[in-house]
């Protein structure tokens, strides 16, 4: 029998400034006290959480060990200061909530004219573990792990919304590690179902501030593994993949999506060969790499999800050499040999149904040829 437990404590603060400022913008429509600044958001964001938890797990046989945990929590989320425009610029287009003509009360950020946000979310919970592990003989065993997890809700930048609650996820597990042939084949793998209730979305939303909502529910099967090989004594091949199918039933404002959740691919995989040799009585190498995504949508909602478009499927291929002498490691390297433009997030800076046209991408690093020395000592 072994226990283990715990209490733990977390504090953050998050000065949150950001000053539009346009050179000659007219003096009627200045944020007070700030010239020539159209928008001004300065708030004070603070994360608090507290826990107790603790884990037991006992020994049913000589292979069969039972695991359960729990963890109680508490969490709280306040924003404070002030977001928006002048009350004379809001008055005359019409968005008299966005800026001084919603303040309540006297500046407590830097530089804000007053304040029209001071908003707190709390929430107390728990998280749950139950695990239990097989031990066929020393270089094989198997397991199964129900657990839950959650993040903490908040509160919404633009005050007129309301919070948001947390995000729960529920996971069933079924796995297995492996050491076959001699220890020169591992295989380990887990096969998972996942249940998402309440999870938070975030976009843009209107005059270009993020929101985050709960979007609904979401389910996600999938299956991942690694295997390492050793076919010879100098040569190792390794293999990982993931294969993902994910549904969103929808909520509140969000109908069910045909595309799955965003950003995420339906397979990733790599695989890596490494031959190890000695030249001239110094340990060398050379290895290579391949790593493929599919595709995958970028937002959850069809309309903008059909305006934005995917993200394309990628191939990358990386190379490296290199050598060792009197405990000095240098090695040659080409990143992204093929100088593919493998793309990781697009985004626009307003609503995609307002700049769907203006996208901008974040491509991954281009090809790449570098030097890398260490030194041990």
């Amino acid at each position: 029998l072994r226990f283990i437990g715990g209490v733990f404590y977390q504090r953050q603060e998050h000065e949150i400034f950001q000053r539009y400022r346009l050179d000659g913008f007219f003096d009627g429509y200045d944020i007070t006290g700030l010239p020539d600044t159209i928008w001004l958001t300065s708030q004070l964001r603070v994360d608090i959480d507290r826990a107790i938890f603790g884990e037991m797990s006992y020994d049913l046989t000589d292979k069969l060990t039972a695991t359960v945990g729990l963890r109680l929590f508490e969490s709280e989320n306040s924003l404070e200061g002030f977001f928006g425009f002048s009350s004379a610029f809001a008055a005359d287009y019409g968005i008299p909530l966005l800026g001084e003509a919603s303040c309540f009360g006297p500046a407590t950020t830097a530089s804000a004219p007053c304040t029209n946000l001071n908003k707190l979310t709390t929430e107390t919970g728990n998280t749950r573990r139950v695990n239990l592990a097989y031990e066929i003989d020393d270089k094989r065993m198997v397991y199964a792990t129900y657990s839950t997890g959650y993040r903490p809700g908040g509160v919404n930048r633009r005050g007129t919304l309301p919070p948001y609650a947390s995000d729960y996820l529920t996971n069933y597990e079924v796995g297995w590690k492996t050491m076959l042939a001699d220890d020169t084949l591992r295989f380990n793998g887990a096969l998972f179902w996942q249940e998402w209730e309440d999870f938070q979305f975030s976009f843009l939303g209107l005059n270009g501030l993020t929101q985050i909502q709960n979007a609904g529910q979401a389910t996600i099967k999938g299956i991942e593994a690694d295997i390492e090989w050793k076919p010879i004594q100098n040569l190792s091949l390794s293999v990982g993949a993931t294969l993902l199918d994910t549904e969103f039933q929808g909520g509140p404002g969000f109908p069910p999506a045909t595309s799955g959740l965003p950003v995420t691919p339906k397979f990733k995989g790599n695989l890596t060969a490494r031959y190890e040799y000695s030249l001239f009585d110094h340990e060398s190498f050379v290895q290579g790499t391949v790593v493929h995504s599919s595709d995958a949508s970028i937002d959850l909602r069809a309309t903008e999800n059909a305006i934005i478009g995917k993200l394309p499927a990628y191939t990358l291929v990386d190379l490296s050499t290199g050598m060792t002498i009197d405990g000095l490691a240098v090695s040659l390297y080409l990143s992204n040999a093929f100088d593919e433009r493998a793309l990781v997030g697009r985004y626009t800076q307003c609503a995609i149904t307002v700049c769907g046209g203006m996208q901008y991408d974040t491509p991954m690093q281009p090809r790449t040829i570098g030097i890398k020395a260490t030194h041990a000592f």
